[in-house]
């Protein structure tokens, strides 16, 4: 993950170094031994929140550092899910040391709470999924990225029902890499317990706009309660781009460590004058197309 970034980009380094040693003090262990493990397979599933919550907070983060300090300066920030801590964080609203270690303790949160679930892709309108038989008994709908991409919740133990209902139904599905039903009415259990994690944390106004794929709009001011509904409310993420788009369009800069908002984004979301860029791939070459995006500025 970001193996080319490290190796070439140096603020990039020094933030992902810093990180570490961030929660190697608070939490014991290393994310970068974790992520550079040489042992881990490139297809073997990254899917211990412990490690991979504060991971990929730490990617997302120093890839923004990295960005800005190559001179490319943000309009507005967009987040999801996990992502919405660290565009909060970029736009200081959370201090770096202080999002990091909420997002490191988070797990010991829902482990201790709710029961094991799962997040389900799929490549499928809110319709299609509605019309699925018995779906609405085992599985939520807690994500509408684009016109034919969302996101399903279910518990553990309702998984393989769920994913032969969908086979029945032909809708290509597959798990994302979470062992909870986050955005799901299954996690409010975890609710008290959260809200407890985080009551002392104060929030700075930001000094980029934040906008949160929750509200669908920028976030101006956040408290606790706006920390819970982040990892409990919907993701909106398709409503959110089509607000920013009605207000003249973005080029959007896909963070995450796979580019699939990118991808997702293509799906009908950015039609027009807007573009989109992921930085980062599971196949490499992620300092090349660093080098293409900052040769368009």
């Amino acid at each position: 993950m970001a193996a080319g970034m490290m190796q070439s980009q140096p603020v990039f380094r020094q933030w992902m170094e810093i990180g570490d040693a961030i929660v190697h003090r608070a939490e014991g262990f290393s994310p970068l031994a974790i992520i550079y493990d040489k042992a881990r397979g490139k297809h073997e599933a990254f899917d211990q929140l412990e490690h991979s919550h504060p991971a990929l907070f730490m990617v997302q983060f120093a890839l923004a550092k990295q960005v800005q300090a190559l001179g490319l300066r943000p309009d507005l920030l967009l987040g999801m899910s996990l992502g919405e801590f660290v565009a909060m964080s970029v736009a200081g609203m959370i201090p770096f040391e202080t999002a990091l270690l909420v997002i490191a303790r988070q797990p010991r949160v829902f482990d201790s709470t709710v029961a094991p679930g799962a997040l389900i892709a799929l490549l499928a309108s809110p319709a299609e999924i509605a019309a699925v038989p018995g779906i609405e008994k085992i599985a939520e709908i807690v994500g509408v990225n684009g016109a034919r991409h969302c996101v399903l919740a279910c518990l553990e133990a309702a998984r393989a029902d769920v994913t032969a209902a969908l086979d029945r139904a032909k809708i290509a599905h597959q798990r994302l890499p979470v062992p909870f039903a986050f955005h799901s009415r299954w996690i409010e259990g975890a609710k008290d317990r959260y809200l407890a994690s985080v009551a002392d944390l104060r929030l700075e106004t930001p000094f980029w706009p934040a906008w949160s794929s929750r509200l669908a709009a920028p976030v101006h001011r956040a408290d606790p309660a706006h920390l819970w509904q982040i990892v409990r409310g919907p993701m909106r993420l398709r409503e959110t781009v089509a607000a920013i788009e009605a207000q003249g369009g973005a080029h959007y800069i896909d963070l995450s460590p796979t580019g699939t908002i990118a991808a997702i984004l293509g799906q009908d979301a950015t039609k027009g004058p807007s573009r989109r860029t992921a930085l980062l791939s599971p196949f490499g070459k992620d300092s090349a197309r660093l080098d293409s995006l900052m040769a368009l500025t």
